[in-house]
């Protein structure tokens, strides 16, 4: 299973589908391991070119798969049809030739590709006695390549599985054929590595942004939430809950603020660096020009491209202040000639992430993305209650609609009544437009019922644009097509 070959032949399609900075970035990573991470500073350089290629899919990619694809969101209809890639995995219509489906795939081999080089090499590097910081590399490095397969074994189903790297670049040539290897099989292994990365990564860090256990506790838990392991996943959510972290006292406060209680594992930005967000771009009405995002970027030429849909809007209390914060309203007002108002557009936009952009560093902002946070923890302990016992949900759903500012946290009859669509409903409120909906609709067997839904109801109002949109709702993508067609791998069915 854990064939050579394997990795041999997907670094050789990042040599020919356009992956310059994979190569640019770490020109000695085709190097033999025994001859390139030979001690502590390469390794650092190492890892944390493993953690840039998870920001990088954070930056944009994982919100088009966990949000585009759910009933959170659609893309505002703007007539541009540059993005029609993004409108078919908005609307379920994409095939296998879609570029966001290689892109996701790529993107996630790469850092499976960094990481299996670090990991090849760090045991036989010198720490002078320093075993704690080398476990310490040696758990992140498992933790991130354990993350990037759990992500493709959500999307695509089956998938190449392989921990070695390559050996040398005329390898890369050498093969014809790659299998894939069966997703049971490597949600077992990857398990297993989550619990390696739990057993050798410290409870906390001086360092912000590097992978503690608890980082390694929510992957394993959410694995675990995946299979529908409930009992499996509560008592490493438990675990969490006795690790230090709290819920903000303000909602607004998770993303405005950096590397805080509420943070297990936040991805870095800096543009002191020349590395700071961008994402937020997307998210803004093309029309409103500089009007909500200022004189130091620019809307995404398509602009909107995860704007609220009705459905959202509409579960949620007005004073809730994840209402107040998370959804905004655009007034364009359109005049004649003379100045005369003759129309004013409301467009409705998640303004989620809507933080200042830096005026010395165009097209970035000083904010972190929370990719798991003390919140999404607790709702997961209190669906695995519901599930399984062994705690009080409704407690917990109180907590954080307590911190929510809602006058009455407390749960209706009918809530009550229907204690799984409740805390679904809440883990929508809390975290929308964090790309977790569509994750949460898989693993709870509702996508399909959802997105046919929520399909008749974009359909009747005019806001679809790809032929026959939401009429396939698939719960597998197909595997990219130029890797059939460079390797020979066998098509998911019905992607052929």
């Amino acid at each position: 299973m854990k064939n050579l070959k394997i990795l041999i032949g997907i670094l050789f399609m990042f040599s020919l589908i356009g992956c310059e900075d994979f190569l640019e970035e770490d020109p000695v990573a085709f190097r033999a391991p025994t001859t390139f991470y030979s001690k502590p500073s390469e390794i650092d350089q190492a890892i944390a070119a493993v953690y840039r290629i998870n920001r990088n899919l954070h930056n944009q990619l994982q919100q088009r798969f966990g949000e585009s694809r759910s009933d959170n969101t659609n893309i505002e209809i703007t007539g541009d049809g540059g993005g029609f890639g993004d409108d078919q995995l908005n609307e379920f219509t994409m095939d296998a030739a879609n570029g966001r489906i290689s892109d996701y795939w790529n993107t996630n081999y790469s850092g499976i590709s960094r990481a299996n080089f670090l990991l090849a090499s760090i045991d036989g590097v010198d720490y002078q006695e320093n075993v704690i910081t080398k476990d310490a590399r040696k758990g992140e490095a498992v933790f991130l390549r354990a993350l990037f397969y759990f992500n493709l074994v959500r999307i695509y189903g089956d998938v190449p599985y392989v921990i070695e790297p390559g050996l040398t670049p005329d390898q890369i040539l050498s093969e014809e054929f790659i299998e894939r290897d069966p997703a049971a099989e490597i949600y077992v292994d990857i398990l297993n590595e989550a619990q390696t990365a739990i057993d050798l990564l410290p409870v906390t860090t001086d360092d912000p942004g590097r992978a503690t256990r608890g980082a390694a506790l929510m992957l394993k838990a959410k694995i675990h939430m995946a299979q529908e392991q409930y009992a499996e996943a509560r008592p490493l959510l438990q675990e969490i809950t006795t690790l230090g972290y709290s819920l903000l006292p303000n909602y607004s406060d998770v993303f405005f603020t950096r590397n805080h209680d509420e943070g297990i594992f936040e991805i870095q930005y800096s543009p002191g660096l020349d590395q700071g967000a961008d994402f937020f771009r997307n998210y803004v009405p093309f029309v409103s020009g500089q009007d909500i995002l200022g004189d130091a970027t620019t809307p995404n030429s398509r602009g909107n491209q995860f704007q609220p849909t009705q459905n959202l809007i509409d579960l949620y209390n007005t004073q809730d202040e994840r209402f107040q914060h998370n959804i905004s309203v655009y007034n364009d007002t359109i005049r004649d000639t003379d100045g005369n108002i003759i129309n004013i557009d409301d467009y409705y936009w998640a303004s989620k992430f809507a933080f200042p952009f830096d005026e010395n560093q165009p097209n970035q902002q000083n904010i972190n993305w929370q990719m798991y946070r003390y919140a999404d923890a607790l709702l997961m302990l209190a669906e695995c209650y519901e599930k399984v016992g062994g705690g009080d949900p409704i407690a917990i759903i109180e907590q954080i609609r307590t911190r929510a500012g809602l006058a009455d946290p407390t749960l209706s009859a009918s809530e009550l009544g229907d204690l799984e669509q409740t805390i679904a409903d809440e883990r929508r409120r809390e975290l929308a437009f964090e790309a977790h909906r569509y994750f949460d609709l898989l693993r709870t067997g509702k996508l399909e019922e959802v997105m046919r839904a929520h399909g008749v109801d974009q359909i009747a109002n005019g806001l679809t644009v790809t032929p026959d949109a939401y009429q396939n709702i698939r719960t597998v993508i197909g595997i990219p097509f130029n890797q059939v067609l460079a390797f020979g791998f066998e098509q998911t069915p019905g992607w052929e």
